[in-house]
């Protein structure tokens, strides 16, 4: 069995991956939050988010401290943290697909970032990757971190939320209904105003959607997500729930009801 990589995450902190896990699969949210043990590995799919959104927190850095970064060194800077942050726990979960793949992959999704949405937008950067920490009651404390905070050019506050997944997601999916507009909440408690714009960038489809988030929205949504925490802290048992995620879970080879078909098997002899 795996070893603990971290003493348990503390009873009370909860983020969106917290209570995504849980909505998920209980029993990977025990092994992970309640018992801290290590995955045995990450997708690779993981390893291209983290990159590109190191990338993409680049770009906006260097221009908020009078840069002007082109495609170029954009990708350059995709190259260096693609080889810089890969590590031997890295998977590949599709069978016969190789790491080029995917690099070739991120590389694209920068280059379409870069020339469609980044040289063209000239709002305010007020925070990138900003910790944003809300006491949602004495036991519950909503944690996270905000992607881009900023002004359009008009004045109004908005955060953003950069995903890499497949598909687009919709109001009724847990985070996509959840992650940006509570975070628009934290970030009024933070840098003021009555409302705030929380967006989700979805870069292999190039589009963005925004919905507006008034404080009374915000308090709707902190209460909300204070449930879904309340739900996890009382659990007492914690199910695995098999199926097609079980291939991307670190914990598919000590799982007792793991489904991963051949052709999805590359985590689990990783």
């Amino acid at each position: 069995m795996e070893g603990p990589a971290r003493t348990p995450t503390p009873s009370n902190l909860f983020s969106f991956s917290r209570l995504k896990t849980f909505a998920q699969c209980p029993l990977r949210y025990r092994y992970r939050y309640l018992q801290g043990m290590r995955e045995a590995f990450r997708s690779i799919e993981a390893h291209l988010g983290m990159v590109v959104h190191d990338v993409l927190e680049w770009l906006y850095q260097e221009r908020a401290e009078g840069g002007d970064p082109g495609q170029g060194e954009a990708l350059r800077r995709f190259d260096g943290q693609w080889q810089e942050r890969w590590t031997d726990d890295v998977a590949i979960v599709r069978v016969g697909d190789s790491p080029e793949v995917y690099s070739r992959r991120g590389r694209e999704l920068v280059a379409s970032f870069h020339d469609t949405v980044f040289t063209i937008d000239r709002s305010e950067t007020l925070a990138l990757e900003q910790r944003l920490s809300v006491r949602l009651s004495p036991d519950v404390v909503f944690t996270g971190f905000a992607d881009r905070v900023g002004r359009t050019a008009g004045g109004r506050l908005f955060v953003v939320d950069y995903k890499t997944s497949s598909r687009e997601g919709n109001s009724s999916d847990f985070s996509e209904g959840l992650q940006a507009p509570l975070y628009a909440s934290c970030v009024m408690e933070r840098h003021g105003g009555e409302s705030c714009l929380a967006g989700y960038h979805y870069l292999r489809h190039g589009t963005t959607r925004w919905e507006e988030i008034s404080r009374e929205r915000g308090e709707q949504l902190r209460a909300r997500f204070l449930a879904l925490a309340r739900d996890a802290i009382v659990a007492q048992e914690f199910p695995a729930r098999p199926g097609p995620l079980c291939a991307w879970c670190g914990f598919n080879r000590i799982c007792p009801e793991a489904m991963v078909p051949d052709h999805l098997s590359g985590g689990q002899t990783a």
